[in-house]
């Protein structure tokens, strides 16, 4: 069985903001690699996740979410 791709998933993507402490961490993700990646967040760590209202021309430099593929399935 082949790892299925980003592209394979019907989803757009998000601009995440992450923050722990005083860092702050953006990073572009799939819509639902977001999802599970919050769900996940939200289990183990107080602090928020922001989901930011962006274009796909702002979130062109953006790093892609660390390790994304592991979030595309729950």
């Amino acid at each position: 069985m082949t790892t299925p791709a980003a592209a394979d998933y019907p989803a757009d993507d998000v601009h995440l903001r992450v923050r722990l402490g005083e860092a702050v961490f953006d990073y572009r993700a799939h819509a639902i690699a977001a999802w599970h990646f919050i769900n996940d967040w939200s289990r183990f760590h107080c602090e928020p996740i922001e989901i930011i209202d962006d274009t796909e021309q702002g979130m062109q430099g953006l790093d892609r979410l660390p390790c994304e593929i592991l979030f595309l399935e729950p």
